[in-house]
């Protein structure tokens, strides 16, 4: 199953819609297609259909259904995604996906459908449904933040040995290379967001099926045995938690804000540099300008940090959602699954993105070069220098500044001193041996090089 693929099956018309409750009352045809959840949740079909087969299982495993009547049952759900996405079937506009399920497997199998709800409720089977979801969309996050990574490695092999300005308050600071750059913009923050996503595991733990509706129910069904079946380690501890709880929601919520600020700066970078002439793109990522001719504009990056911000309204949406309920269930967190499912889809959407960009960026050796000359970024290796002959550091400091004050006053860089000017300065002409941008950006490396991403 692929969590980020809606299986964007038929539907019944909404006039279809009939639901009078057990004690008699009949809802309004207008307010039972405004509440239909179908349209975002028929996504869960696949988990639905899987989740009500571990429940035939313990329900046999009980003795409330013979063997022939769990294979019925177990026939119709599983035939049932294959059937609604090749057309054979169309889910009927109920009130969600897993009601739509339980009329479908009547069609198929009859009337021994009318047992499949046997003791549980749809606030245990949308808990289980979530939770296989999440499990699903947090493996694909990680493929997809692998793809990334990958993709970051490629460009390091092509591009990584390029001495880059650094920035601190994006001014230019100190040389580095290429493969610094890209480890700390993307691969080390993608690493800990991996790292991160395990932990939600913790979060899927426990299956919340045969937690009922609130409260569990009197049959000796084995909740484990239905977990089990499902990848779980167990069945629920405490049924008002495991039916009112959405932690996981919010983990993974936080985690698609974390991964899309992630990219974000990573993309900032790329703007940025585009300004500065520093990076070619290929017109495969850069679109032209409607009026403008000449321009070539980093509109993937752009647009990847603006999804950034979606991302964190997702997340604050989530929260509030959830914010002032009670234990237990409540109708509102029926509204979760749509905000989960944009902001998966969103993040999804802006990894594969930048995985395409990668290869199509190409930083521009000759204007980094000269951004670090004219950025007098090979100031700091000066300083040093003087320390290891014996100057202190804030003596050292003091040289150094006045140094790049006077070479500015004339209108000139560091790397255009001269021995006049260093004896003007009072400084050793040894200096003019560490003026190379691009050696001080292999020096450097080279203390961190067991640690880096190599060419």
């Amino acid at each position: 199953m692929n969590s980020s693929k809606d299986a964007t099956p038929k539907t019944a018309d909404a006039g279809s819609i009939a639901r009078t409750d057990a004690t008699g009352g009949a809802l309004h045809p207008d307010f039972l297609a405004w509440q239909t959840s179908l349209p975002i949740d028929q996504r869960l079909l696949d988990v639905d259909c899987a989740g009500s087969v571990a429940h035939v299982g313990s329900l046999v495993e009980a003795g409330l259904l013979s063997d022939e009547e769990g294979e019925q049952l177990r026939a119709a759900l599983e035939a049932i995604p294959d059937k609604v996405r090749s057309g054979e079937l169309e889910l009927p506009m109920e009130e969600d996906v897993h009601m739509a399920v339980e009329i479908l497997v009547k069609q198929l199998a009859g009337e021994v459908a009318d047992k499949l709800h046997t003791g549980r409720s749809r606030n245990d089977q949308v808990a289980t449904d979530l939770m296989l979801w999440i499990r699903l969309a947090g493996q694909e996050l990680d493929a997809r933040m692998a793809e990334v990574d990958a993709a970051a490695r490629r460009w390091i092999e092509r591009h990584g040995e390029l001495a880059m300005p650094a920035y601190t308050h994006r001014q230019v600071a100190i040389p580095v290379l290429a493969r610094l750059w890209v480890d700390a913009a993307l691969c080390r923050p993608l690493a800990r967001d991996r790292r991160f996503l395990r932990l939600l595991g913790i979060e899927l733990a426990r299956s919340p099926l045969g937690a009922g509706a609130i409260g569990g129910n009197t049959f000796e069904t084995d909740n484990d045995l239905s977990a089990t079946a499902l990848g779980f380690a167990g069945g629920p501890l405490n049924p008002i938690d495991a039916v009112g709880q959405r932690d996981h929601a919010m983990t993974m919520g936080f985690m698609c804000a974390r991964i899309g600020m992630h990219l974000a700066r990573f993309c900032a970078d790329v703007v940025e540099m585009c300004s500065d002439g520093l990076v070619e793109l290929d017109g495969a990522i850069a679109c032209g300008s409607s009026m403008m001719p000449h321009k070539r504009n980093p509109d993937l990056f752009e647009l990847v940090r603006a999804q950034a911000a979606q991302r964190y309204g997702e997340l604050v949406s989530l929260l509030t959602t959830f914010q002032g309920l009670g234990s237990g269930y409540h109708r509102d967190l029926q509204q979760d699954k749509e905000i989960l499912f944009r902001s998966f889809d969103g993040t999804v959407n802006a990894l594969r993105m930048v995985a395409l960009a990668l290869e199509h960026m190409r930083p521009k050796a000759e204007p980094c070069l000269l951004a670090l000359r004219e950025g007098d970024a090979i100031a700091t290796d000066l300083t040093e220098f003087l320390v290891k002959q014996g100057t202190p550091f804030r003596t050292a400091y003091r040289q150094i500044g006045a140094l790049v004050a006077a070479q500015r006053a004339q209108g000139k860089r560091l790397y255009q001193l001269t021995k006049a000017d260093l004896d003007a300065a009072g400084l050793p002409h040894s200096l003019l041996e560490h003026l190379d941008p691009a050696t001080s950006a292999r020096t450097r490396a080279a203390r961190f090089n067991s640690q880096l991403p190599s060419p």
